[in-house]
């Protein structure tokens, strides 16, 4: 059995360290930070018009320019951010403003659907690990030195 120490070999001047441990990070679609920025150079203009302009009641156009520019930018930034991190301690779900971690002792199991993943803690509490894919569950019980079973192996006994 590896130890979680050894399991990352850092290439000749690469800035990971021997003493890092595996890490799974899975994160939403690039496409969505793409269609966001296509969005903000749509909505620029708009944007501008309203701050500089201010064809309706001053202050409202300013505010209402800056909002209608800033959607893109947080979109893009929630799709960077957000996601699930794998490691050895646990699983952390990322959000915009927001970052669970829970410990694999807490984890009772994984129920997949179309939708996605989803983990079943130990009080039956379901947390969805958006964005992971069903075809991620051997990684990520792989890094946190878990064992797959499925339904029919336990049927079996």
């Amino acid at each position: 059995m590896t130890s979680p120490d050894a399991s990352t070999v850092p290439l000749p001047g690469s800035p990971i360290s021997r003493r890092s441990s595996r890490r799974l990070r899975v994160r939403r679609s690039a496409a969505i930070t793409g269609a966001a920025f296509v969005a903000w150079l749509a909505v620029t203009p708009l944007s501008l018009a309203l701050i500089v302009e201010q064809p309706l009641w001053g202050a409202f156009s300013t505010a209402a320019g800056f909002l209608i520019l800033l959607v893109p930018v947080a979109v893009s930034m929630w799709a960077w951010r957000s996601g699930v991190d794998v490691t050895s301690e646990g699983i952390a779900v990322r959000g915009l403003f927001t970052s669970r971690t829970i410990a694999w002792k807490h984890i009772d199991g994984f129920a997949t659907d179309n939708e996605g993943v989803a983990a079943i803690l130990d009080d039956q509490a379901q947390v969805r690990l958006d964005p992971l894919k069903p075809e991620n569950l051997p990684q990520v019980l792989a890094i946190g030195g878990q064992e797959l079973r499925t339904d029919d192996a336990e049927d079996e006994r």
